[in-house]
């Protein structure tokens, strides 16, 4: 009964953690001026997270541990990691953006979304279920930051040419 009391604790205070870290970072890194520019995409990628939450809810491909603080887990995915890391993201969009240095700039940004990932299976806190592995994670990941940059361009390019 301890042991599971405890494991329960560790569970929990992973996420809130994770979520701590997250926040410091925006606070230390992120140009707070462009928050009504970048805003929209935050509230698209938040979105995103509560829709996969939802459908893993039907058809499981990987799954968290410690079930009973889901509601910690949501809130420390799309609250603060999915608003965050597209936040960032975006903000330090290459100036030039050529086909090379783009692929590079998603290159990084998977890499370091596939380390979050991988941090997180490898202490337990996360299991992956049925067919999905690290290589689909990384192709989602890649996917994920392609509809960002794209909900990005097309939420500029519309408030550019608006009244």
């Amino acid at each position: 009964m301890a042991s599971s009391v405890s494991a329960e604790i560790e569970d929990c205070m992973f996420f809130w953690l994770r979520s701590v870290i997250t926040w410091s970072a925006w606070l230390l890194l992120a140009d707070k001026k462009r928050w009504r520019e970048l805003l929209p995409l935050c509230f698209f990628a938040s979105y995103l997270g509560v829709l996969s939450d939802i459908l893993m809810g039907f058809y499981p491909l990987w799954e968290y541990a410690g079930h009973e603080h889901q509601l910690v887990r949501i809130m420390g995915d799309d609250l603060s990691l999915y608003i965050v890391v597209p936040y960032l993201f975006i903000q330090w969009l290459p100036r030039q953006q050529s086909p090379g240095r783009m692929a590079a700039y998603w290159f990084a940004w998977t890499a370091l979304c596939i380390a979050i990932e991988w941090i997180h299976i490898h202490t337990g806190h996360m299991v992956y279920l049925q067919w999905w592995n690290i290589g689909c994670s990384y192709l989602a990941d890649w996917l994920l930051f392609w509809l960002f940059y794209r909900f990005y361009k097309l939420f500029r390019l519309h408030r550019l040419s608006g009244p």
